[in-house]
């Protein structure tokens, strides 16, 4: 229902309960009207003076006047009836001796009701009584004014939305049912007090509308910095040493440890830590390193053009394998009609040298290298790819 500018103030829905202070504003002004009637019919004279109550919005004044009419008396009150108002008598009515007059002002209300704006005039003195008179229930709306709110006569914006039941997840908390005023998710949590920060989402979008039942779950995203004092331990500052064996280290002067200020984002979800990552490390004091002599000796038995491991790894006796294989010859070559040839020590044929990590021929290799690749071999597949796979239990060779 709309308040029409020329019946402001009388719209109020008729199955609707009459406000006491509604009753009062009709009733002063139907007492005013009638009292107007008997001053016409008077033989008051306009020279005398009269005593003249005026009820302005619902506030009586007294008034002492010489004019003969409505108008002469609110002039002479510092009043007027403005478009809008309501007078009651008209201002040309008669006026006499103990005459009451009735001025309700009108006020402009701009409303927005679920997003519908119109304008209006209304000599309604409170939100409530506005909306009443519009055919609204203020009890099912969220207003952005209190309903007991007096309209000022200077106008006012009043923004009205219905309430829906809906479900509010914050974050990790629990879901909570509350009544909420809102076309939309994000007019809800405007008015829940839950603004959302500048990593947090929520779902559904905040421009989807609500409705009684709508689910509304934010996820709470945090990103925050952290910065941190630690112990950057020495490297290893490695020189050959050809009077150590080789396999063999000796640290001759420890080094120092230093340390970093690190600086670390972490973001959390719901208050559980999600990401971690590294921004910056400042170095505070540098470290020195550890001063590390590498043996460069080497510990194989050489017998001529031959060569002793003396090692029994994994149980194996790498010595007999390689006396069986190649007779402990690094250069050994086997050309078997039909078959692969097979080179070193250990008669790798070439792809299973590859198969282990070896590159070029075996012979190219050292002792070390092609006894280090056996090992693997070894690790992968046991003794089966030797058929001397009976000599690596015997006894040393050499």
């Amino acid at each position: 229902m709309s308040i029409d500018s020329d019946n402001v103030g009388t719209l109020a829905d008729e199955t609707t309960p009459a406000r006491p202070n509604r009753r009062r504003k009709l009733l002063l002004v139907g007492m005013a009207a009638a009292l107007g009637v008997v001053a016409v019919g008077g033989a008051t004279a306009a020279a005398m003076s009269k005593h003249v109550t005026i009820t302005v919005d619902g506030q009586d004044r007294q008034v002492t006047t010489l004019a003969g009419s409505v108008a002469g008396a609110l002039d002479a009150a510092g009043l007027s009836a403005g478009e809008h108002d309501v007078l009651a008598p008209a201002a040309d009515t008669q006026i006499s001796d103990g005459s009451h007059i009735a001025l309700e002002r009108a006020r402009q209300l701009t409303v927005s009701i679920n997003g519908v704006t119109q304008q209006l005039w209304t000599t309604a003195d409170t939100v409530d009584e506005a909306l009443v008179q519009l055919g609204q229930d203020p009890s099912t709306l969220a207003l952005s004014a209190d309903r007991s709110r007096e309209i000022p006569l200077s106008g006012m914006d009043l923004i009205a939305s219905t309430m829906h039941t809906v479900t509010i997840t914050d974050g990790a908390g629990t879901p909570v049912t509350v009544q909420a005023g809102g076309t939309n998710v994000g007019d809800v949590l405007n008015s829940q007090g839950l603004p959302l920060g500048p990593n947090d989402t929520v779902q559904p979008t905040p421009d989807t509308p609500v409705t009684d039942g709508t689910a509304i779950t934010i996820t709470r995203v945090a990103v925050t910095t952290s910065t941190d004092t630690v112990d950057v331990p020495p490297t290893d500052q490695t020189v050959d040493d050809p009077n150590l064996d080789k396999g063999t280290t000796q640290v001759v002067a420890a080094g120092t440890p230093g340390r970093q200020q690190v600086v670390t984002q972490i973001t959390t979800t719901n208050g559980v830590e999600t990401g971690r990552q590294e921004v910056s490390r400042t170095t505070l004091v540098e470290a020195t390193p550890n001063q590390v002599h590498v043996g460069s000796k080497s510990t194989l038995d050489w017998q001529g053009s031959r060569v002793f491991f003396h090692d029994t790894e994994f149980g194996v006796n790498w010595d007999g394998l390689a006396y069986c294989e190649s007779t402990n010859n690094p250069k050994a070559v086997n050309n078997p009609s039909g078959y692969l040839s097979t080179y070193g020590l250990f008669q790798f044929d070439l792809p299973t040298w590859a198969s282990v990590g070896g590159s070029g021929n075996p012979l190219d290799a050292s002792p070390e290298e092609q006894l280090a690749r056996a090992k693997a071999l070894y690790q992968s597949r046991g003794l089966e790819p030797w058929l001397c796979a009976y000599a690596a239990a015997g006894p040393p060779a050499g």
